[in-house]
């Protein structure tokens, strides 16, 4: 064959082979619908393909939520322990006996409590444990199938056992009312507290007083499914065909397509994709919208699925000086108990006219791990968020915080992000950050409702100044208003009602 013909050949093979690839793509790639409805696989099938972000997850707290009692596990004191009663909720000789035992027989898990009418011990082998960060709570299988959570759970700040709801209520906790607090219907754990701390819980039967219940779930802890919604189909779609594997690569990554029969909520709408989060984390909802947060799945649903909360966000007014647990709002109207964290973003003009999102900030896949390094600390890397939109911030940082450079109260989070949310979770009355991000300083409300009523981030950085000190010099730099407009609103509602 002449140098000629071999270039022709050479030629003729470099249109021809890439055309006939081409076309085999095009015979391969199979279309999909962006609204689906799909079945619940389990995390084991997604650990197939996704073998990076797996491992991520695995060791993530929402991995770890749920889990059975062992000696990697329960971070309790199981070894022969006892909890008494504190001295002021003794009410007979009895009860200067141990209120409840907590032990280990055969590898097992028991917390005994003491009965109220008796000096019998009656044991509860613990079934799951759940958490482990901040407390941990038991639970035991009851006959008829519910799991009844134990009204002692362990706090990893105090290193003990304590009656977690007693404390959020301020009560003391008798013998009776341990006991009571295991009859009451929210004590049925799988029929109320493991929509979140499940995947996919599926109520199956239950009985109106909530002491027979049929519960099933297809991942103890929250799984990838919990937030990228049921896999059956994207699991089937991608199994066997490498070209619906490699176009999905392609068009995901260059052109933020949507991958097959999947929902990834940073390519969803505002309301769908706060409500990934929302489900769980806002927790501020009415009773009756309990059973809606359970069945709702990510996704884009075309039998009519529950895929969008955003319109019960605001469900529950802000009612200024409201005090049920973890649900608390300041006498201002601004969020207080943890409860409301999420409530607090959604209450940002960040979120109402921009488009952040909790991801943003939060790794996704291991949840106590930030998106990017720093930004859950007030640093230059928060800041840097923060000027991604309020880009005139960049130039006139100083001026517009009155603080030096890299010192607290310089930094966005200082001021607009405070320490006002209140958490018992631990056993230990601590705060943390408000998500309300558009938060401004008001002393001046702190003049009209006391520090108990309404905490600004002047004074609780200068503790040693007065709320006065703190309007004046908000006066002086901002000429700020002295009382939020929307707080006005708010006490005019209240007073209306």
């Amino acid at each position: 064959m002449t140098k000629q013909k071999k270039r022709i050949v050479i030629g003729a093979l470099l249109v021809v082979i890439p055309l006939v690839l081409l076309a085999l793509w095009t015979l391969s790639l199979e279309s999909f619908s962006n609204g689906f409805d799909a079945d619940y696989v389990g995390s084991k099938v997604c650990a197939e393909c996704h073998t990076q972000i797996y491992p991520e997850w695995q060791r993530s707290p929402h991995a770890n939520m749920t889990r059975d009692p062992s000696e990697n596990t329960v971070v309790g004191d199981f070894s022969d322990g006892v909890w008494m009663l504190p001295p002021e909720a003794r009410q007979s000789i009895d009860d200067d006996l141990p209120a409840a035992k907590m032990y280990q027989r055969d590898g097992k898990y028991f917390m005994a409590l003491r009965h109220p009418d008796s000096s019998e011990y009656v044991p509860f082998e613990i079934e799951h444990v759940i958490g482990y960060q901040y407390r941990q709570v038991y639970v035991t299988r009851e006959s008829g199938g519910v799991l009844r959570r134990l009204p002692l759970q362990w706090s990893t700040h105090r290193q003990e056992f304590f009656s977690y709801w007693n404390l959020q209520e301020g009560s003391i906790p008798t013998m009776q009312d341990l006991w009571d607090q295991m009859r009451s219907q929210n004590s049925a754990w799988n029929l109320f507290c493991a929509r979140c701390h499940t995947t996919n819980l599926t109520i199956t039967s239950k009985d109106a007083t909530h002491t027979r219940a049929e519960t099933h779930w297809v991942d103890a802890g929250i799984a990838c499914e919990a937030c990228h919604g049921p896999g059956s189909l994207h699991a089937k779609y991608f199994d066997s065909n490498y070209v619906n594997r490699l176009a999905a690569f392609f068009n995901s990554k260059l052109h933020g397509e949507d991958v097959a029969y999947m929902a990834n909520a940073r390519k969803l709408d505002k309301g769908r994709a706060m409500s990934v989060c929302a489900r769980c984390h806002g927790s501020d909802i009415l009773l009756g919208s309990t059973d809606i947060y359970r069945i709702y799945e990510p996704g884009r649903s075309r039998e009519g699925r529950t895929n969008d909360l955003s319109a019960y966000f605001q469900q529950t007014p802000l009612e200024p000086g409201r005090t049920f647990p973890t649900v608390e709002v300041w006498a201002d109207g601004e969020p207080k108990g943890i409860g409301m964290l999420f409530r607090s973003m959604i209450e940002s003009s960040c979120y109402q006219q921009a488009e952040v999102r909790c991801f943003d900030c939060h790794n996704p896949h291991d949840n106590k791990q930030p998106a990017v390094p720093g930004i859950l600390q007030a640093s230059i890397a928060s800041n840097q968020y923060c000027t991604g939109c309020h880009e005139n911030r960049k130039t006139d940082a100083q001026a517009h915080s009155h603080h030096q450079p890299g010192e607290p109260g310089s930094f966005c989070y200082d001021c607009h992000m405070p320490k006002t949310l209140t958490k018992l979770a631990t056993g230990v009355l601590e705060t943390t950050r408000t998500h309300k991000m558009s938060s401004i300083p008001s002393p001046a409300n702190t003049i009209k409702f006391g520090v108990e009523g309404s905490p600004n981030a002047c004074t609780m950085c200068h503790s040693e100044e007065t709320a006065q000190w703190s309007e004046n010099h908000m006066q002086d730099w901002y000429g700020t208003k002295p009382l939020d407009e929307t707080l006005d609103t708010r006490l005019s509602l209240q007073s209306a009602d």
